[in-house]
């Protein structure tokens, strides 16, 4: 029988995370500079990450999203985008290539400063966005000072008010099940997961599972309390999703959260065996809508793939182990996924 590994993380709750999914659907009430919305905005102290995720099926026209930073000091704070990676379903293809494109994007992208003076606000990002599209991206950045970060629909920058309100979230309307808001860290560092070859013998493989609402084999920052799931504290409410909660504040899965696993194998059985790691597919479903959309980052190579119900398994590495072998690598479960993965260890020889 398989053997399920609990996982002890680290979590960088110092650091923002700027969680942007709601409206999912975008409509013309949710512009800037018709309705004076933003949809989203948080107060960053030094690093933050901002995910953001929507579509424009609603629309009829093109329109823009951009990411506005504020500087409320009295003095010059320089803020630098580290990592910047964006993509739509127009550009790239289709929507399921948007979760990877935009992480291929992110890993390749060089920093850029920005210096804002104090009581002034600059734009770090700006994409011309296609009507009848999704899209999605991630940013991280650093800054020097206390600075506001809003998030923006529009059609002309300059007729977005210099003040604007948080986009009323409505827990009894449509979509009420996506959140814009923030999380307290949004990277999830494994201690060294060991795996002796005479557990795959004796129980066929050895797994642990990530984005899952049930699981419980796991700890962050040395805590059984504190959820692997990051609760989403919704902009604008005192409303906080997280797992556990009643619908629709349950939906969360750590779309586009970065977990990094540090792999040990160790062989005690002798000889020299390979041993095969993949993503999989747990659940009994036929539903073609369940798909789950994952990316890897080992070793500075990126790499992704669709899981569906008739596609379950993602072979990710397979690694000859005659002592020992370590490798390392980085899972994302991009936007637009639903479930939980297993990360499954087998003996091949």
């Amino acid at each position: 029988m398989a053997k399920q590994l609990s996982v002890n993380y680290s979590l960088n709750t110092d650091c923002k995370w700027i969680y942007c999914n709601y409206p999912e659907k975008i409509t013309k009430t949710a512009f800037a500079d018709d309705s004076g919305y933003c949809v989203n905005r948080q107060t960053v102290d030094h690093t933050g990450q901002i995910f953001y995720s929507y579509g424009t099926y609603g629309l009829d026209e093109n329109c823009y999203f951009g990411i506005r930073v504020y500087n409320p000091g009295s003095s010059t704070v320089t803020l630098t985008r580290t990592n910047y990676g964006h993509s739509d379903s127009t550009m790239d293809g289709s929507w399921a290539a948007v979760p990877a494109k935009s992480w291929e994007r992110f890993f390749k992208s060089t920093s850029k400063t920005f210096s804002i003076p104090a009581k002034k606000s600059v734009w770090i990002s700006e994409e011309s966005i296609p009507f009848n599209a999704a899209f999605s991206g991630n940013l991280r950045f650093t800054t020097t000072g206390s600075v506001v970060v809003a998030a923006y629909f529009y059609h002309t920058k300059a007729n977005i008010p210099d003040s604007t309100s948080i986009y009323p979230y409505d827990i009894n309307g449509d979509g009420k099940s996506q959140y814009s808001g923030y999380g307290d860290g949004y990277f999830l560092t494994a201690s060294e997961i060991t795996i002796k070859l005479s557990d795959l013998v004796n129980n066929k493989e050895v797994f642990f599972e990530t984005n899952s609402r049930s699981n419980d084999k796991f700890t962050v920052n040395g805590s059984s309390t504190i959820d692997e799931l990051i609760p989403i504290h919704i902009a604008g409410t005192s409303l906080v999703a997280k797992r556990g909660s009643n619908p629709p504040l349950g939906n969360i899965a750590n779309w586009s959260t970065q977990y990094f696993f540090p792999i040990k194998l160790i062989n005690d059985i002798g000889g020299t065996h390979e041993v095969q790691y993949s993503i999989e597919f747990p659940e009994n479903t036929t539903d073609p809508k369940v798909q789950k959309n994952v990316v890897i980052n080992c070793g500075g190579t990126l790499s992704s793939k669709v899981l569906t119900p008739t596609d379950k398994v993602y072979i990710v590495k397979k690694t000859s182990v005659s002592n020992s072998a370590s490798f390392n690598y980085q899972f994302i479960f991009g936007t637009n996924s639903s479930g939980f993965v297993k990360h499954v260890f087998k003996l091949l020889s």
